[in-house]
């Protein structure tokens, strides 16, 4: 699965997955006796059983058997079209196999499901982002930034939206968008954005020493989650893990300065 997708999808579909309806409890003070046998029933309606289909998948993703996953998922959503967490699970296995309509299909369908899911829009967008469609996962990006929903209950999504925005314009070549972005990154500080911009433009410039730098910079103040969703898109881009200093000949100074 690609990293980022899990990250994200993964955690948002288990989560989903807890929460999905499951036996109605007992209400309290009745005097009817407890028996097994309404539960035993109540096992195979269908969603409960594309509960169980779901936890299967995870099972069979943590071995690596993906199309095993993707089966068991595809039967989980026939059982319960409104399993919001075999939607995201599927899309994620869609896009480790570069499937990116079925991909993109299921995460669209997990956001009717959720509208206000402001990690599913992320993942909407980030399709198009490891596509390297940049121009256009930057529009999305940006329109997260600065969603509502995003801005009053997520700011740490809205950090990390604005930092994918740079990214767009690093990669893509927009230099003059980029370096704007990235003052506002150094203006403001003390956000991941700060220490990941600047390593990421160091990066694409060859700076490499300046790069090391401030990701271990990042390094001593974020968890290693956190690390791991910004650092992801350099990954995938190739730039991550910087060589050792003695495997290639040492890269010219920069001129960025640090905390």
């Amino acid at each position: 699965m690609h990293p980022r997708l899990r990250d994200f999808s993964f955690v948002l579909a288990l989560g989903l997955l807890v929460s999905l309806p499951g036996r109605a409890a007992q209400p309290a003070g009745t005097n009817a006796p407890t028996t097994t046998a309404p539960a035993a029933s109540t096992l195979t309606s269908p969603v409960d059983a594309a509960q169980k289909m779901v936890a299967d998948a995870v099972t069979r993703m943590n071995t690596n058997d993906i199309d095993g996953a993707l089966n068991d998922l595809t039967q989980a959503i026939k059982l319960n079209p409104n399993s919001t967490g075999a939607y995201v699970l599927r899309a994620s296995l869609y896009c480790q196999k570069k499937q990116w309509t079925q991909a993109e299909d299921d995460f669209k369908a997990a956001g009717r499901i959720a509208p206000k899911n402001v990690v599913l829009k992320f993942n909407l967008v980030e399709i198009k982002f490891m596509q390297k469609q940049y121009d256009q996962a930057r529009a999305g990006f940006l329109e997260l930034q600065k969603d509502p929903a995003t801005l009053q209950n997520d700011p740490e999504m809205v950090d990390f939206a604005a930092y994918k925005v740079f990214l767009c314009d690093l990669f893509a070549g927009h230099q003059d968008a980029a370096k704007k972005e990235l003052d506002v990154f150094n203006d403001t500080m003390g956000n991941p954005s700060y220490y990941f911009g600047n390593a990421a433009w160091s990066l694409v410039h060859k700076n490499l020493d300046d790069a090391r730098s401030w990701l271990l910079s990042a390094s001593r103040i974020y968890p290693p989650e956190k690390n791991q969703y910004y650092a992801q898109s350099l990954r995938d881009e190739g730039y991550l893990p910087i060589p050792a200093p003695g495997d290639q000949v040492a890269p010219p100074s920069s001129t960025a300065s640090h905390p």
